[in-house]
């Protein structure tokens, strides 16, 4: 896109459209995209360049427009942004006393900066399931291919959306509302 500095806004003066697959055009895919163009937008300034942005968001609406379950990508697209943004959550070992973790649900906490030991963590709030720590460690590794093998069902997926919701909305300090919006859809 070539843009022409306006008055108020930039002009477009020209674009084109590069070679790819598209978003198919249903309500919960077109949800997504916008999920990802939300963040997008929320994590660069006007005139400041933010390095790997545009092409951590080409990528994400790439695999959208290919992967079968629009939730694998944008989920992996979060977490993609969090470990790019520097606010990747700490998965191998407690946030607050950097005790390693057992292989057992933990709890979560976006203001501490991750997962919690059971000495650390209230013992009143909700854990992570080991398999919900497994995903998400193998998203932060970036391991796609590992990720693209992996069964993730309805609850599951649920979990880890949560976990990068919470993380996203504490760093960005405010609610995405697309978030908000695809969480209507479901329901």
């Amino acid at each position: 896109m070539l843009l022409a500095s306006g008055r108020n806004l930039d002009v477009i003066a020209q674009a084109q459209r590069l070679p790819g697959p598209r978003v198919e055009a249903d309500p919960d895919r077109t949800a997504h995209a916008g999920l990802i163009a939300e963040l997008a937008d929320r994590v660069t300034e006007d005139r400041h360049p933010l390095e790997g942005v545009y092409e951590l968001t080409a990528v994400a609406l790439r695999d959208l427009a290919v992967e079968p379950d629009p939730r694998r990508a944008t989920a992996w697209y979060l977490m993609a942004a969090l470990e790019l943004l520097g606010y990747g959550p700490q998965l191998q070992a407690c946030a607050t006393c950097d005790r390693q973790l057992p292989a057992a649900p933990a709890a979560f906490s976006a203001a501490a900066g991750g997962l919690l030991c059971d000495t650390c963590a209230d013992p009143a709030w909700s854990r992570l399931s080991v398999a919900a720590i497994k995903v998400l460690r193998v998203m932060q590794a970036g391991d796609g291919r590992l990720y693209g093998r992996l069964k993730l069902e309805g609850d599951l997926l649920n979990e880890v959306e949560e976990t990068l919701r919470h993380t996203l909305e504490h760093h960005l300090d405010r609610r995405l509302n697309s978030l908000r919006f695809l969480r209507q859809l479901r329901t």
